[in-house]
Order: structure tokens, then C-alpha cells, then sequence
């Protein structure tokens, strides 16, 4: 079971309340001193009840009321605190005050020390010096004496006005006093001096002269008779602080930092370095001070649950940090509940470092405010406080990781990316999760943490494991934050991603400038753009295309079967067909049943309609209008000399990405086709077009649509049943048909197949002769030698007066004498001198030319020449298409080619030009280069392969019939073939 966090800890009252103000985190030692700081550090048993016992406390609290109450007098006589701003020194020196002042029950000191070193009696003399709040000229008055230096407080502060005397005249002349005095100013009872922010003091005391030096020359020398006055002292003990030196003095002089390096190499003589606190610490720390009391087991039980969801997570290829995986994070788990490992770190490792944000007194700051607004809201399945629970949205809480760490700048960021106000717009993040409607608010969660993440500049940013890590939960689908993380960086307009990860900034992303530039974007262009994408991405193949925005006259022809596109301007405000499943609409059947004229449509068995689906209309156009900012931004010389070279490059990238997703979304709107039927129009909706599937003719989808749904009858199809054809002639089959009447058929007949080829008819009649579904006549031969039937074949071709016939319709032959054969016949007149052509696809030009061949009579091929003319992306594929017609060798043949390409390759004056006539061995070394230029150029290509053969091919023999087969399968979509003939 889940381990509710509201039910095993409970935040302080004042926590709760939001009564804590910035001077109850803003530990003042002075303040103690004179009675007046809060009750969180001057009543001494609530500021031990707040406070976490360090092992850097205790160590101090041993060492130095040991050495005070003479249990153990071996104890360091000066001890230096040594941590960076906000580490907890200043609270240890309170904790000490307190403790030498008799203010520590022997029962509280169990906690904090060896109980048995507690003095018999307090320390009755003690000296305290905090040095930001020390003048260079003047100190606070003591019993009416207002001194002038250091040893001028600390002597009025030991001995009053008495000891006062003993260093009146150094202090009246600034000038430092010896050892001997101090000895006799400390006299031979317990005697505690603590000094705090000594460095702060020394660099207001180098700008004021003194004879030859400075002051600070003096307080140095003072603090060396001090410390060897202090280790002489059996009962004496001095605390002095530092902190790094860039913390405490940034742009001070050299002259101050030099003295701050004369007095640390003389404390480092007798002294026993402190740190208050280490790194473990600082979560047993802010909670001790947040929280009042909580369940001992929680902290394990939670601990196991998250490396069980973070080693589930990595099982199923979520990408987190090495350590999550490690059996070490539960135990870090454990160590820093109820706060989350990753929190802490930022608190310790990353905004302590900026000056303003001290480590223990910001971090309580903010986490107060935190654990009051997370109380007040207690969102379930909450086990851990994770670094997206500091809310954002909290005005307070943006200011004080904004404006309060001097990033104002970061405000407008908070605001448009990460969390709104209330009654504001909603930020990016916050839209993203309405978007997802996921059980919890992962993009926020995600900005959040990586917004905190982000506020160092030295170091900004997290990389996506560490981040997705630090908000995964148990219960949580990674993969979903994972697709949360992707939507908010493509929605944020501050966040950026690099080599570092993910970070917010004050500059705008490209997602920003892209948004600008999509809102420069005029409405009309969109469409305009659009509308110019559907016609580049629908072209001519075996379907026509007929656009309706270009004309709506639609022919009424049986040769042309057409593609009729439908734009969406056509459905008014819908801009597209809301229902998918309903019937066609009435301007799609106004089309198929009307001519341009308004007659009634005689072949409606040659049109199909592609349609817009409304649902996708507005995201195609928001696609559109992405491509055109990403291209106009890409083309900006304003734009790319403000990016640095490696936005320059995503941009880039991004701009040639947006060119194919725009296509992409065009053809997805345009995804519904209406197919006649034997019913009527019947509507499908073609696949979804991806990357993958996109092709350089979206109409070529179309066809393998109507090709799946065995609705076209194209080269290389399964043959059609001639006696189901017979049968859906009814009447017709009963007296003469003539064969191009049979293709008029099918143009009319919605019940039929679409022909795109043809010579499947021209098929479908031979096998129906051969199978006695029908006869056949051609009128051009006399008598009997016109008719095919089951029993003799004669050449058929397509044309009026060609006809189909009942069967038994053909006149007995008449018998045949033998005699010897006649001799050979020369050539007919009608044979044309350069050959016999076919023109279309291979396979069926290869048959037009071979039936041209057959009607002139003529039996044997002595050569075959195949020519294509293409221009544009489709060159490389028709080229391979046309030299694999006739493989080198085959039927005997020997091969020549005749290539002439002229290729655009960038300007104007970038051109190649190729010619090449030769052998297909000639050619070979040349292949290779001449497909990379026509696959990456625009080209226009001539080219011709002629085949002779060794020895002439029976026209209608087995060797021309796998000729016009593998030209059917493998050879061009369009060309011209020409067969030259054996002369007889």
C-alpha cells in the first residue's frame, strides 16, 4: 500500500500557519546576545527543538564546554567553523551561547553531546563579536563606553568598564594590544569569545588609516595575541568563523583578502576545524526545523517503493540515472525523507551557490512555504516532497526564485512556461497537460524541475534521465512522462535543449520564433500553400487527375480513367466530410451523374473521388503554417546571424523536416475515396500516410487502394473469368458485340472493374475464344480466315468493327487442299519501314506493336527498339525500368544503348549534360554515377535500348510472348517500342 506523507509527518504549527517571517530563518547570533531575536533562537528550548543535531555540533559543543567546565581540558582552546554562506555556522555559535549560558537540560544535552562535560556552573564571561554588524569607526555602547575596536568591545563585554581599562589606550588609538594584556583582560575563570564574520569587519576596517597601516592590519595583530593568550588559558576557549573567500569578500581588495590569509595561517597553528554541518545532513536539518513528529518506518518503506518503481522503470527501457538502479537510492531515499534525493541536491549542490540564497536559511525559507501550500492542498499518491512540489504558481515562491536571486528576468519565464497565476492565462506546461489529460500534471511537474535546475549559470540545465527521475513516482507510467516531457519542449517558448539537457532561459527558443513567425502568417497563404501541396503531391499516372479548383468540368469519356479530387473549400465551413460512414455527397454524385453539360454521365465506371475528412482539416492547416515560418525563419538573415551555429543548425533541420510533415498532413486530410460500386458510390478511407509511407505520387496510393479492394483490372492482375463476363452482358452477349463496345462496357458499369490496362480485355477475349464463351470476327480478313473460335485463332484486335459473336456464329471452313507450300510473299505495303510502334506501359506497348506486326502478317521479330522521354524525380527509376526489359543475352539478343540526360543540378549555370551510345559493357562503369544524378536532381532523359536478335523470333512464339511479359513486370510506365520484322 502507498504510504500517504500527510498521515506519517506533521509540519510545525508555525510552518502551517505561514507565520514564519524572514527574520525567524535569518539566524542573528548578536540578536540572542541582547535578548531580542524570536523565540526560534532566543528561548533556548525551542531553538533545540528545532534544531537537528549534526555531528559538526556535537563535535563543537564537546570540544568546547568540555574545555569551559574543565571535564576536558584537552580540548581545542580555538576552534574555526569553517563553511560556505548559510552552512550553519551561525546557528551552531547560538547553540553553543545557549549551551555555555547553562540554557542546555542535562536531559536535551543527551541529544546534542556528552551530557557529562556540562559545567557545574555557566560561563559567566562571555565575549561575542559579529562583524556585520561592526562599524570601522564606532562599536555599540557597553555600560556608557562606546568602544572603538574589537578588543575594546570584547574587554568591556568581559570585565566591563574594569576591563575596559586594561585596553583603553589601544583602543582610543586603534592600536592592537599585546599578549600579556589579553592574558590579564581573560583573568583565570571560564572564559568564551565568539567570533562571527570577522572577514565582513576586516573589509570595512582596511579603508580606515592607522599610522603606517590600517585597522585591519591591527585587528589581525589583536587576534594573534588573542589565540596565543587563549592557548595558554586552561579554561578558555575561542570560535571563530570563516567562510571560502570568494563568499565572503567577491570584489574586495587584495590587501583585505591578504589579511584574511595572515589570520587563517595563524589559527591554523592551534586550532580544530569545524564544519557545522555535512552534506547528510542538511535533510535531517530542514526537517527537524519544519516538521514536529513523524513515523520511524516510513522512511524504509518508502524507500523500498521507489527503487522498486525506479528498477520497474528502467526494466521496461525508461533511460534514469545509473544510481536509480543502484541499491544505493533507496538508501538515499531513506536519508533525505521526507524530502525527495534530487530536491535536496538542488537545494545544497546548486542554489546555495548563488549569493543570495543561503544554503540552510533559503532552503527552510522556501520549503516552509512549501510544506504549508502542499498541506493546504495534499495532492494524492504524495510519499515524497520532489522538487516539482515547490509551486511556482505561489507568487511568493516565483518572487523568491526570480526577483530575490537577482533573475527578475526569470519572471515572464515562470509565467508563460511553467505555472500561471490565478486568473492568468494558462502557461505552456499547464496546457500541455490539458492536452493529455494524464492523471497527474507531468509537463508542470517537468517544468518545474527543470526550471530549478536551470538557475545557475555556470552550470544550467539536466539531462532528460536525471530530470524524468526526478519527478517519477511510484505508480507512474514513465513512457507518459516521457511523452509529457516531449510535448513540453515542443509547446515551451523558454526551454532549450543542448549537450547539458533541458533548461529554461531568458531568451526565446525556436518554439517562441516559430510561434511569432506562424502569427505573421496570413491565413490566405496557408491555404493558398496548401492547396499547392495537394496539387505537387496528386499527379497524372494511370489515373488522370482531374482537379476541381482548376476546373470542375469533368469529361464524360470511356479511353480516360480519372481521379477526381475534391477540394475542401468545396464543403463550406466543414471544409470536409464530418461522417465518414454516411453516403457520398451530393457534390461528388452531382459529378459522377451529370456530364459538364448536364446531361446524364454515360461512363461513371471510370471516375473515382478523393475527399477531405473535416476532422483533420485544422491541424493539416497549423502544419502548413509551421512549414512556412520554419522556411521563412530558415531564409531570415536577420533570424540566423542572432542564433548561435547550433540553433542554426536545428532550424535548419527543422525547416526541411516541416516540408515533408506539411505533405504528410495535406495527404491525411485528403484521405477518403468514393469508388463506384454495384450499388452506387460506396466511401473508404485510405490509410494513414506516414514518413514511411509517403510516395512521390500520392496518386499511386489510390491505385493501391482500388488494387486491394480488387476494384481495377491493371497490368500484371489475375485474368478475368470470361463466361463471368458473358454473364453480366445479359442481352448484349446474344448478338454481335463489337470489342471496343466490350471496353465501353466496363466504362459503364459501376459493377465492373476499372480498366487501367487495356490488354487485359484484349486477354479476357482470347481466353474467351479459346473457351468457346464467344466468337470473333474481323471483317478486314475474307471469309473464314476473319473468325477466331475454339478450334483456330487469328490475331484480335480492339476496334469498332471487330465484333464478338454467340457462339457457332463462325461459317465452316472450307477444306483445305494439299498442296505444296506457297512461295514467300514479300512484305506488305502497309508494313511501315522503321517497324511496327506500341505506345503506353511496356507491356502494353510491347503488345501493340507485336499485334501492328501480326495484322500486317508477318511471323518473325529481327529486332526490338524500346524508347522512354521523361522528365522530372520519376528519370532514375524509368531508366532501370527500361534496361531490364532485355537482359544482355537473352533470346540471343545483342544490346545497344542511346542516352541523352540534361540535369539541373543547384543555379542556373549548374548543368550536366550526358550523351552515351554503347554497349551495356560500355555503360557499366558509367551506371553507378548516372543514378546518383538522376535520384538526387530534376532531369530530363532520352533514352533508347535496341535489341538485335541472332536469329529472327516467331512473332507469336514463346520467346516475343516473355518478352511482353517481363516488359509487363519490370518495364517502363511509359514508352515507345518499336519491332522491326523479317522481311518474307
Amino acid at each position: 500500500m502507498p504510504s500517504n506523507l500527510f498521515d506519517q509527518i506533521t509540519p510545525r504549527a508555525d510552518v502551517l500557519t505561514g507565520v514564519l517571517s524572514d527574520a525567524v530563518f535569518a539566524a542573528s547570533l548578536e540578536d540572542v546576545v541582547a535578548g531580542r531575536a524570536p523565540a526560534a533562537y532566543g528561548d533556548a528550548e525551542a531553538f533545540f527543538a528545532s534544531t537537528y543535531p549534526s555531528s559538526g555540533l556535537r563535535s563543537l559543543l564537546d570540544e568546547a564546554i568540555g574545555r569551559l567546565g574543565g571535564s576536558h581540558p584537552d580540548g581545542a582552546p580555538i576552534i574555526r567553523l569553517e563553511t560556505n554562506l548559510g552552512g550553519g555556522k551561525t546557528h551552531n555559535l547560538i547553540a553553543l551561547y545557549h549551551a555555555a549560558l547553562g540554557r542546555l537540560s542535562p536531559m536535551r544535552a543527551l541529544e546534542f553531546m556528552d551530557s557529562s562535560r556540562l559545567p557545574a556552573q555557566p560561563v559567566a564571561r562571555v565575549g561575542v563579536f559579529v562583524g556585520t554588524e561592526a562599524g570601522a569607526s564606532a562599536l555599540s555602547a557597553i555600560d556608557g563606553i562606546t568602544p572603538n575596536t574589537l578588543w575594546g568591545q570584547l574587554a568591556l563585554q568581559l570585565g566591563g568598564a574594569a576591563g575596559y581599562e586594561v585596553v583603553r589606550d589601544d583602543d582610543l588609538g586603534r592600536t592592537a594590544p599585546g599578549a600579556e594584556q589579553v592574558r590579564r583582560l581573560l583573568g583565570e575563570s571560564p572564559c568564551l569569545i565568539l567570533l562571527d564574520e570577522l572577514a565582513r569587519y576586516l573589509a570595512v576596517a582596511q579603508g580606515y588609516i592607522v599610522g603606517g597601516g590600517t585597522l585591519a592590519t591591527q585587528t589581525t595583530a589583536f587576534l594573534m595575541a588573542l589565540f596565543e593568550a587563549v592557548a595558554s588559558h586552561e579554561r578558555a576557549v575561542v570560535v571563530v568563523t570563516t567562510t571560502g573567500v570568494t563568499d565572503a569578500f567577491g570584489d574586495q581588495t587584495t590587501l583585505v583578502l591578504d589579511a584574511l590569509a595572515q589570520l587563517q595561517s595563524l589559527v591554523a597553528r592551534r586550532e580544530h576545524v569545524l564544519r557545522p554541518s555535512d552534506e547528510a545532513d542538511l535533510p535531517k536539518i530542514l526537517a527537524r526545523r519544519l516538521f514536529e513528529t513523524s513515523s520511524g518506518e516510513a522512511a524504509s518503506a518508502v524507500a523500498a517503493r521507489y527503487a522498486e518503481a525506479a528498477r520497474s522503470a528502467i526494466d521496461r527501457g525508461a533511460d534514469l540515472p545509473e544510481v536509480m538502479g543502484s541499491p544505493s537510492f533507496a538508501q538515499s531515499v531513506e536519508g533525505s525523507w521526507p524530502f525527495h534525493p534530487d530536491l535536496v541536491d538542488v537545494l545544497d549542490k546548486r542554489l546555495s551557490t548563488i549569493p543570495n540564497f543561503q544554503r540552510t536559511r533559503g532552503a527552510l525559507r522556501l520549503l516552509a512555504r512549501t510544506v504549508r501550500l502542499l498541506w493546504e492542498a495534499q495532492p494524492p499518491n504524495t510519499e515524497l516532497i520532489h522538487l516539482h512540489h515547490i509551486d511556482l504558481a505561489d507568487k511568493d515562491t516565483a518572487n523568491d526564485l526570480s526577483s530575490r536571486l537577482d533573475k527578475a528576468s526569470f519572471e515572464p519565464v515562470i509565467r508563460a512556461d511553467i505555472a500561471s497565476q490565478a486568473g492568468g492565462d494558462p502557461s505552456h506546461a499547464e496546457q500541455v497537460d490539458a492536452r493529455m489529460g494524464t492523471a497527474a500534471p507531468y509537463a508542470r511537474r517537468l517544468a518545474t524541475s527543470a526550471y530549478l535546475y536551470s538557475l545557475i549559470r555556470d552550470l544550467p540545465g539536466v539531462p532528460s534521465s536525471t530530470l524524468i527521475g526526478s519527478v517519477l513516482a511510484p505508480d507512474d507510467d514513465p513512457n507518459v512522462v516521457i511523452k509529457a516531457l516531449d510535448n513540453l519542449e515542443g509547446a515551451a517558448w523558454y526551454l532549450h535543449t543542448d549537450a547539458r539537457g533541458y533548461r529554461f532561459g531568458t531568451e526565446a527558443s525556436l518554439v517562441k520564433l516559430t510561434q511569432e513567425a506562424e502569427s505573421q502568417i496570413a491565413p490566405s497563404r496557408v491555404r493558398q500553400e496548401a492547396t499547392d501541396i495537394l496539387g505537387r503531391q496528386f499527379k497524372d499516372s494511370a489515373l488522370k487527375v482531374r482537379r476541381t479548383w482548376d476546373s470542375n468540368s469533368v469529361p464524360d469519356r470511356s479511353d480516360d480513367a480519372s481521379l477526381v479530387i475534391i477540394h475542401w473549400d468545396e464543403f463550406g465551413d466543414a471544409h470536409g466530410l464530418a461522417d465518414l460512414h454516411g453516403s457520398a455527397p451530393s457534390v461528388v454524385t452531382e459529378l459522377w451523374e451529370k456530364t459538364p453539360a448536364g446531361g446524364v454521365r454515360e461512363f461513371r465506371n471510370r471516375l473515382v473521388f478523393l475527399l477531405p475528412s473535416a476532422a483533420h482539416h485544422d491541424s493539416m492547416l497549423r502544419t502548413v503554417r509551421r512549414h512556412l515560418a520554419l522556411r521563412s525563419l530558415a531564409a531570415s538573415p536577420e533570424t540566423l546571424q542572432a542564433l548561435p551555429e547550433e540553433k542554426r543548425r536545428e532550424l535548419s533541420a527543422l525547416a526541411g523536416a516541416s516540408e515533408l510533415e506539411a505533405r504528410i498532413a495535406v495527404c491525411n486530410h485528403m484521405n477518403l475515396l468514393v469508388v463506384p460500386q454495384a450499388d452506387g458510390l460506396e466511401l473508404f478511407e485510405l490509410d494513414v500516410v506516414t514518413q514511411a509511407s509517403m510516395l512521390p505520387n500520392q496518386t499511386d496510393a489510390v491505385l493501391h487502394r482500388l488494387a486491394a479492394m480488387e476494384k481495377t483490372l491493371a497490368s500484371g492482375d489475375p485474368a478475368l473469368d470470361p463466361g463471368w463476363i458473358r454473364s453480366k452482358l445479359g442481352d448484349l452477349a446474344t448478338r454481335p458485340l463489337a470489342t471496343q463496345e466490350l471496353l465501353r462496357v466496363f466504362a459503364r458499369r459501376p459493377d465492373l472493374k476499372l480498366v487501367l490496362d487495356t490488354a487485359q480485355v484484349r486477354d479476357l477475349i482470347v481466353a474467351g475464344i479459346r473457351r468457346g464463351v464467344w466468337e470473333y470476327e474481323d471483317p478486314e480478313r475474307a471469309g473464314p480466315d476473319g473468325w477466331a473460335t475454339a478450334e483456330r485463332t487469328v490475331p484480335v484486335r480492339m476496334a469498332e468493327e471487330t465484333l464478338l459473336h454467340p457462339p457457332g456464329s463462325a461459317p465452316e471452313p472450307e477444306p483445305i487442299p494439299v498442296i505444296a507450300p506457297p512461295p514467300p510473299r514479300p512484305r506488305p505495303d502497309n508494313a511501315p519501314p522503321g517497324g511496327f510502334d506500341g505506345r503506353g506501359n511496356a507491356g502494353v506497348a510491347v503488345q501493340q506493336a507485336r499485334q501492328s506486326a501480326a495484322d500486317a502478317e508477318q511471323r518473325a521479330v529481327v529486332a526490338l527498339s524500346i524508347s522512354v522521354d521523361v522528365t522530372g524525380s520519376q528519370t532514375s527509376g524509368e531508366l532501370a525500368r527500361l534496361l531490364a526489359v532485355v537482359p544482355e543475352g537473352a533470346q540471343g539478343a545483342s544490346l545497344g544503348y542511346v542516352l541523352k540526360i540534361v540535369a539541373q543540378l543547384g543555379g542556373p549555370a549548374e548543368v550536366l549534360e550526358l550523351s552515351f551510345t554503347g554497349t551495356p559493357k560500355q555503360y557499366d562503369p558509367l551506371k553507378s554515377g548516372v543514378d546518383h544524378v538522376l535520384r538526387q536532381h530534376e532531369a530530363h532523359l532520352e533514352a533508347n535500348v535496341r535489341a538485335t536478335f541472332e536469329r529472327p523470333l516467331d512473332l507469336s512464339g514463346d520467346e516475343v510472348e516473355r518478352i511482353r511479359q517481363r516488359a509487363v513486370d519490370v518495364g517502363p510506365s511509359s514508352c515507345t517500342v518499336s519491332l522491326e520484322t523479317e522481311v518474307v
